[in-house]
């Protein structure tokens, strides 16, 4: 065999090596820093129900940068802890929100029932429905929903008649591809949308997840909702799917659901994330979630006591997959997310396939998806074009 003829895949090879060797462009700053303890500080109020975790008034720029502003002022609120009129004004505004649009979620929840439609509340919209205290805490950009396949379309019916827009339906085969659609009605206070799911994502992976979820026989506060550990999964998922990274409200929801397990939970949250392929997910979330909030610290006895659940979920992972998860995400990256690696193809294809336990099905899920959104593009470019002659 003639090895020269493998010199230009040797050569690009290496630059692989050399680039995955490069440390990630994280230089941490006393801003950071600060936001990172005003998150902390925010979580460990909500756990243990102590105000003097928030006796540090945070600065404008850390409440700003850290999308916390609402929770801060709330805790505070609950707890009896002084706060500034501007914050007290913020977390008003929250609870005036979020209480507004749980009541029409419930409204047409209940509409949906009696037409034989019983969707799976999941994401923050399950914190909401177990903890109805974090009504006032979590900052809700949309509700989730999934629904079985069969229904999604009858669904959108039934939505439009309530005033609901959408999207025009795309293709059968990328209706089947994606996870789902997005509805909305109305603008202001009066501003809804939902996001009505097939899958947990797109391209269709983990679909154990789904599965599971679907079949749920959980209610919170009268809703239907997976159980403890599909939400953890579904935010390890969302952070894996995200580009690695999400807002710190969310490392906040899943520490409030894994430091709250017993063993016994936390050994049957470790088989189920196996099970839908999502162990190296949770391990980068719970990795990211104690750095970005500060646990080493602010908590050292409950860092090391989450340190220890998140060497045995590194145990599991194979030499190159642990290569590729700390190159792409080391634990400060939440707060420094590189831009470029936020493009939807690269988020559904290394990222996806290196956060979860299933490369292949990514590859081949996003070679699909790819196809069927491009053949839609094709579709609506040539309808246009006949609209135009």
């Amino acid at each position: 065999m003639d090895l020269s003829r493998l010199a230009p895949l040797l050569a690009f090879a290496g630059q692989i090596n050399k680039l995955t060797d490069m440390p990630h462009p994280i230089a941490p700053t006393p801003a950071d820093d600060a936001i990172r303890r005003l998150a902390g500080h925010c979580y460990l109020a909500l756990r243990t129900g102590d105000g003097n975790h928030l006796s540090t008034r945070p600065t404008a720029d850390a409440l700003r940068r850290s999308g916390l502003a609402g929770i801060h002022s709330n805790l505070c609120e609950r707890l009896g802890v002084e706060t500034d009129r501007t914050s007290a004004i913020q977390g008003l505004g929250l609870v005036v929100a979020n209480r507004h649009r749980w009541e029409s979620l419930l409204e047409l929840l209940a509409l949906l029932e009696a037409e034989g439609i019983r969707p799976v509340l999941f994401k923050g919209g399950a914190l909401h429905a177990r903890w109805p205290q974090m009504l006032d805490l979590r900052v809700m950009s949309d509700y989730d929903l999934m629904v079985p396949q069969a229904q999604v379309e009858r669904l959108r019916r039934l939505v439009a008649q309530l005033g609901y827009e959408s999207l025009p339906a795309a293709s059968w085969l990328t209706q089947r591809l994606s996870k789902g659609l997005m509805v909305w009605r109305g603008s202001g206070f009066e501003y809804q949308n939902l996001d009505i799911h097939a899958r947990v994502t797109e391209p269709p992976v983990c679909d154990s997840l789904t599965r599971s979820m679907l079949s749920s026989g959980e209610r919170g506060s009268g809703v239907r909702i997976p159980d403890l550990e599909d939400c953890v999964c579904m935010i390890a998922l969302h952070v894996v799917r995200s580009g690695m990274y999400r807002p710190l409200q969310e490392y906040i929801d899943l520490l409030w659901y894994v430091d709250g397990m017993d063993d016994a939970q936390w050994r049957s949250l470790r088989v189920r994330a196996v099970r839908h392929h999502l162990a190296p997910a949770l391990f980068l979330s719970l990795r990211q979630a104690v750095h970005c909030l500060a646990l080493d610290e602010l908590a050292p006895e409950r860092a090391r006591m989450l340190a220890a659940r998140i060497a045995e979920l590194r145990g599991g992972i194979g030499r190159l997959r642990m290569h590729a998860l700390d190159w792409l995400a080391p634990p400060g990256y939440p707060l420094h997310p590189v831009t470029s690696r936020n493009r939807p193809a690269f988020r559904r294809s290394l990222i996806l396939g290196a956060g979860t336990g299933s490369l292949w099905r990514v590859g081949a899920a996003f070679v699909m998806y790819g196809a069927a959104r491009f053949g839609d593009g094709l579709s609506r470019a040539k309808q246009a074009g006949a609209t135009a002659t």
